[in-house]
């Protein structure tokens, strides 16, 4: 199945929400979350913002947030 620009636009847009979603759940602020975890800047800055994500920055994010990767993936409709 191929997937559309349109549709891993929207993939990474609702991914970054999530992430976002589960930070602030857990940690009063991004900063805080990147001190406790090691996470860079720019590394969070590219999920935050729908931008092309590496495997092992979703793995970490999933580890520092003490979640599955799976668990940080978007709901699909």
């Amino acid at each position: 199945m191929e997937v559309s620009e349109k549709q891993k636009k929207a993939f990474l847009r609702d991914f970054g929400h999530k992430v976002s979603a589960m930070i602030y759940e857990r940690y009063d602020s991004k900063d805080h979350f990147m001190r406790e975890t090691g996470i860079l800047k720019k590394s969070l800055h590219l999920v935050l913002t729908g931008g092309d994500t590496r495997l092992s920055t979703i793995h970490r994010l999933a580890k520092a947030l003490g979640v599955k990767v799976k668990d940080l993936l978007p709901d699909e409709d």
